[in-house]
């Protein structure tokens, strides 16, 4: 069991970020996620466990259907959350206008200016806000990747994603060239919307009408950004 939890927790650690292209991010998963092959040997070994453990009792007080996962490794959405869309499944209506609301910040690193990246720290703005909450213009079908693409580019904000196909979504590597590990081992940009941190990638949350939609980053895994995720590991 132990095996199996901490092979959940690594792959919530790209989750968890704004996993927020090309296939370039390979590289970035290999520090905080297990390569095929390691996936499938822990596969294995897990299945040796339980066959060792066959005459054990079974623990009837372990619930593990929180942590269930579909292909693309996405845990349980919470009830009454937006379920993840596929790319490419929905067309995108150009004649159907919404809006909703963007705001780009990283004011945690203020707090954090000793773990930052040498030579960066010009690039943080005194109060943390990239981008103040900003009224933005989107389409039916859009999701976040689409119009966090369109409006970095209008206002020359730097951003850099790349896909990844585990997860079959966009990530979001850098924002305003402040990148993932830039502020510490357990920093990168997180996405929000209406105040849940999705358990999927930015590709797959398809926005509607005055969402409020925040990509913050965060040095602490999304603790000091308001994710609860972590608390249900206490």
């Amino acid at each position: 069991m132990k095996k199996i939890l901490s092979l959940i927790l690594s792959f919530a650690v790209l989750l968890g970020l704004a996993g927020c292209g090309t296939t370039k991010l390979d590289q970035n998963i290999e520090l905080s996620h297990p390569t095929q092959a390691q996936y499938d040997l822990n596969v294995q070994e897990d299945q040796e466990d339980a066959f060792l453990d066959a005459d054990e009792e079974p623990d009837e007080t372990q619930n593990f259907s929180d942590y269930e996962e579909d292909k693309y490794h996405t845990t349980v959405v919470p009830e009454g959350q937006q379920k993840p869309v596929e790319p490419g499944s929905i067309t995108i209506n150009p004649d159907a206008e919404s809006t909703c609301f963007l705001t780009i910040e990283c004011s945690t690193i203020l707090d954090n200016m000793d773990q930052l990246t040498d030579g960066k720290e010009g690039l943080i703005p005194a109060d943390g806000m990239i981008l103040p909450r900003t009224k933005v213009v989107f389409y039916e079908g859009e999701s976040v990747y689409d119009v966090l693409v369109r409006e970095t580019r209008a206002r020359r904000i730097h951003m850099e994603a790349s896909f990844t196909p585990m997860y079959n979504s966009a990530y979001i590597e850098g924002i305003h060239n402040l990148y993932e590990f830039d502020c510490g081992a357990e920093s990168g940009w997180m996405y929000s919307v209406n105040g849940w941190f999705p358990n999927y990638g930015v590709s797959r949350y398809v926005l509607k009408q005055d969402d409020e939609l925040e990509l913050r980053y965060t040095c602490d895994l999304g603790r000091d950004v308001g994710d609860q995720y972590w608390d249900s590991f206490k």
